[in-house]
């Protein structure tokens, strides 16, 4: 859906650029993972390795980061660093400080991209002042628009300047999970394939699914051209095929993303 291919035959695979997933951890022993992997910080348990129990993060980073190795899947940005901070337990749920503690060494480490595949139907200040550094810091922050069934989108994605993703289906169908209002892009996120931490690959849906697409897309604009990054909102739009209502719209935003479509 999102015509990859034409970057990847052009080389451009995500070299150099590095990604934090802000999740539940990382599988790393899966087939599809190898030294794009980095070794990431457990902020949940501190002094322990970032070990995935739930899954989630392995399914994000597998859209994001699996190998081409004729196995599996391929991942949108298989040549990008790619850091795994675990926030969330297994079941999913995390502390804010925690989170703060992720951004603030995101900062400190020179991430070019924060994933965060997870949403809070509360605003935090605290949080939003600590993406508000990061993205000062010229880090730029994609998070999933929450799974709403039509409700509200969530936070962190609600923050300006954070890049909202919300899902789609294979047909550019809204998710029946998907919630409206302050919407960026749309992006694959119903029943798509990715890594998972039995050593398989699972079948899973959602905008938490939706937004590691868009950082996938957005490591390959930047390898293309790194100076982009300030502008990387237009440089998306610029690829945008429309959806739903003309022009950005509170439920697909300004569309979804063929990278051959330019």
């Amino acid at each position: 859906m999102i015509n990859t291919e034409a970057f990847w035959s052009s080389g451009i695979t995500g070299e150099g650029i590095n990604i934090a997933i802000l999740d539940s951890g990382i599988y790393a022993d899966h087939f599809d993972f190898g030294p794009q992997m980095k070794e990431g910080v457990n902020f949940v348990n501190k002094g322990q390795p970032p070990i995935d129990y739930g899954g989630h993060g392995t399914l994000v980073a597998g859209i994001i980061s699996a190998k081409h190795n004729n196995l599996g899947i391929d991942g949108i940005a298989p040549s990008a660093n790619v850091y795994p901070l675990k926030v969330l337990d297994k079941w999913g749920n995390g502390n804010t400080a925690h989170i703060i503690e992720a951004i603030d060494w995101c900062i400190e480490h020179k991430i070019d991209i924060i994933n965060m595949s997870f949403a809070m139907d509360q605003n935090s200040p605290k949080l939003e002042r600590a993406i508000r550094k990061a993205l000062d810091a010229n880090i730029i922050v994609v998070a999933a628009a929450m799974n709403s069934y039509g409700g509200d989108v969530g936070y962190p994605a609600a923050y300006d300047g954070v890049i909202s993703v919300n899902a789609i289906n294979y047909k550019k169908k809204l998710s029946k999970t998907g919630p409206h209002g302050k919407i960026d892009f749309s992006a694959p996120g119903v029943d798509v394939l990715s890594t998972s931490i039995d050593n398989d690959l699972s079948f899973v849906s959602g905008t938490s699914i939706a937004a590691p697409h868009i950082t996938g897309i957005i490591a390959l604009l930047l390898q293309k051209d790194i100076s982009n990054k300030s502008d990387i909102y237009n440089e998306l739009q610029a690829y945008a095929i429309d959806l739903g209502d003309k022009g950005k719209d509170p439920y697909f935003g300004e569309g979804t993303i063929s990278l051959i479509n330019k």
